[in-house]
């Protein structure tokens, strides 16, 4: 079932069923890139926050004279194949979600799916109107350093929000994980 979703985990080129179309939920044109997740350390906790390092896998230099890291956390493969299961749902079905069509295993990649109760397969487009995304976390980037296709940001959180994504980066990232973030310049 997770593989269907995601062509990444397909082993077997063989497989009758085709991968699922991905697209981007959070659109370049407004900021967001998408990146894979590679570490995460907490530094220091202190009363202007959390200071922790992320690195993320890029091969361009995003972070250049960046001031704010925003990112949008995102559900494990797993969790959403946890939570199809546990609704008889099948993954690569489209709904209707962010004015676009996708795959419901990607709308499901950024909502909290604690405590969503049964839903009715045809009211889903509607259920995931109603659903809010994780909390966002925006981070004020202290210092970043590349090595090789990699960059590491020492971040410091801003705000509670912030805290609740940092919480989620410090328990619930998984390595090699996509992330959605945006940066803002100096």
């Amino acid at each position: 079932m997770v593989a269907e979703c995601w062509p990444s985990l397909q082993r077997d080129p063989t497989a009758i069923q085709q991968p699922c179309q991905q697209h981007r939920l959070f659109p370049t044109d407004a900021g967001w890139y998408h990146l894979r997740f590679l570490d995460f350390r907490c530094l220091n906790e202190c009363y202007l926050g959390y200071e922790f390092e992320i690195t993320l896998e890029s091969e361009q230099n995003h972070f250049n004279s960046a001031s704010i890291l925003e990112v949008q956390p995102q559900n494990s493969y797993s969790k959403i194949a946890l939570w199809l299961t546990q609704q008889h749902l099948t993954g690569c079905q489209a709904v209707r979600f962010q004015s676009q069509q996708v795959p419901l295993c990607q709308a499901l990649a950024s909502l909290e799916l604690i405590n969503t109760g049964q839903i009715a397969p045809a009211k889903l487009s509607e259920w995931l109107s109603r659903q809010g995304t994780m909390p966002k976390g925006h981070f004020k980037i202290l210092q970043s350093w590349e090595h090789g296709n990699s960059h590491t940001l020492h971040c410091q959180t801003t705000d509670c929000l912030s805290r609740a994504c940092y919480h989620w980066l410090q328990q619930q990232a998984i390595r090699f994980q996509w992330l959605y973030i945006r940066i803002e310049q100096h």
